[in-house]
């Protein structure tokens, strides 16, 4: 049976000073929110990319990445099979009024079943994935931070259905990395690897993931950075990037505390 989960739909940045969040996200992806209000007991602002929602939440937490909402075709569906394979989910309103009328819930997975990451899921069609053009053409990977990567493959791939595409190691790297398709996006996972290349003990610290960060695709690197640079965000040169073709550079600052990476992807 494939999975219910059709894409990403939005990602929860917390954020202590909504109002300046609000201006280095609006230069960071190129258009002002598309909504800004009160949803669930928090102001909150929701910017559109091609592919995926960014929703800044003021908090008085520490502000990062701190949660990612999954579009399913069922949400009947998903509740079935978080049961079926142990994840315990509880049922609230959705968090972007601008979709209430049509999906008026969501279901919000146990963290404790899900290695300490906040998962959540709601209702759309299989249209999803058209939104407003930006600066950042959509979001190309998230990264999941964990010490045990067989773990976090066992949640995305076997519980959640995602499809894995890699899994591989680098010793020059000292990390082990798996890619799992969702959408036309990629959940990244990312374990850090011992001096000797093997991964981390089994121990309690290694059942907890945490978000790392994110990369966004940007039609023209050089021209990205200028721009960013004249905003006065501290980028870094421009560089090759991993993907042969591609070039990435770092966004060092004016996130919200999410590690950020913009990618030009090689022309196809």
């Amino acid at each position: 049976m494939t999975s219910p989960i059709l894409a990403l739909e939005h990602i929860r940045i917390t954020v202590t000073d909504l109002d300046t969040e609000i201006g280095h996200y609006t230069a960071l992806l190129g258009p002002a929110p598309s909504w800004r209000g009160s949803s669930n007991g928090h102001e909150r602002a929701i910017f559109n990319t091609d592919n995926v929602a960014v929703h800044l939440v003021a908090s008085e937490q520490a502000q990062g990445l701190e949660a990612i909402c999954f579009a399913v075709d069922s949400l009947e569906r998903m509740h079935r099979r978080l049961k079926r394979v142990g994840i315990d989910s509880h049922e609230t309103p959705a968090e972007d009024p601008g979709v209430a009328a049509a999906s008026p819930k969501m279901h919000v997975a146990s963290s404790a079943d899900t290695r300490g990451i906040q998962i959540s899921f709601t209702e759309r069609d299989s249209g999803i994935g058209t939104r407003e053009p930006s600066a950042a053409n959509g979001l190309d990977h998230i990264v999941i931070a964990s010490r045990r990567a067989e773990g976090t493959a066992f949640l995305l791939g076997s519980q959640l259905g995602l499809d894995m595409r890699m899994d591989m190691s680098r010793a020059e790297w000292k990390a082990r990395l798996m890619f799992f398709r969702c959408g036309d996006l990629i959940v990244e996972v990312f374990e850090q690897l011992d001096q000797d290349g093997t991964d981390a003990k089994d121990d309690a610290s290694s059942q907890q993931d945490s978000f790392y960060g994110l990369t966004w695709r940007v039609a023209d690197a050089d021209a990205s950075h200028a721009r960013l640079t004249q905003a006065g965000f501290d980028v870094s040169e421009v560089r090759k990037g991993r993907k042969p073709g591609s070039q990435v550079l770092t966004v060092r600052n004016n996130t919200a505390g999410v590690a950020t990476l913009l990618i030009e992807l090689p022309a196809t």
